[in-house]
């Protein structure tokens, strides 16, 4: 007897309906799903007692009564076997870490949903999978700013605080861009304020923070 390939059950928490049908209308083109149910909120869908069987949820984020976000969080306790990826409009950055932190295994823009066989299929198979300009921004995140990316400080500003935490003295940096150490120190005091620093030491662990080693 061959074996029945459709074997994923689909669910989807969306409050609207012409972008639920058109998520519905593309999950049921793939030869893989066995059958896709909806709820038009969280409170419904946490009612239904046919959810057990849901293997992939997709999840939007604005929603009537508890938020897409809250659920994820609340479903990452309960079903823990639930493989959550949130798919929405939203993309701001809190609302990306939030649904990743809760437990959400994918954070997809609705403008992607060309790629639905895709996200099943890494899904299903373990992985994660966030849209790429999202990733692009997570990524972002992780990385440590560099002395030009702190929109603070001026240019001149930028240039001290380069040589100070190269362990340069106030008299050598003053030499070296043919200043006068009084207005250095000006320069340093306004570095300090800036970075919300008080002394050398803190200059130096803050500056462990970014990449100006």
């Amino acid at each position: 007897m061959k074996e029945d390939k459709k074997n994923i059950h689909i669910g989807i928490v969306e409050n609207d309906s012409y972008f639920l049908k058109e998520v519905e209308e593309r999950l049921s083109k793939l030869d893989n799903i066995a059958s896709i149910s909806s709820w038009a909120s969280s409170e419904l869908f946490l009612q239904d007692s046919n959810i057990k069987k849901i293997e992939i949820l997709f999840l939007d984020i604005m929603l009537p009564g508890q938020n897409g976000i809250d659920l994820v969080e609340n479903l990452s306790v309960q079903y823990p076997n639930l493989k959550v990826i949130m798919l929405t409009n939203m993309n701001s950055d809190e609302m990306i870490f939030s649904s990743i932190k809760n437990g959400a295994q994918g954070y997809i823009l609705k403008s992607d949903i060309s790629r639905l066989s895709e996200v099943v299929e890494v899904v299903r198979n373990g992985g994660a999978i966030i849209t790429p300009t999202i990733a692009l921004r997570v990524f972002s995140s992780f990385r440590r700013p560099t002395v030009d990316e702190i929109p603070e400080l001026s240019l001149r500003e930028k240039q001290i605080l380069q040589l100070l935490v190269k362990g340069k003295t106030i008299g050598s940096v003053a030499s070296f861009l043919m200043l006068s150490e009084h207005t250095v120190h000006g320069y340093v005091k306004s570095i300090y304020k800036k970075l919300n620093v008080h002394n050398r030491v803190e200059l130096t662990k803050k500056a462990q923070k970014l990449s100006l080693d």
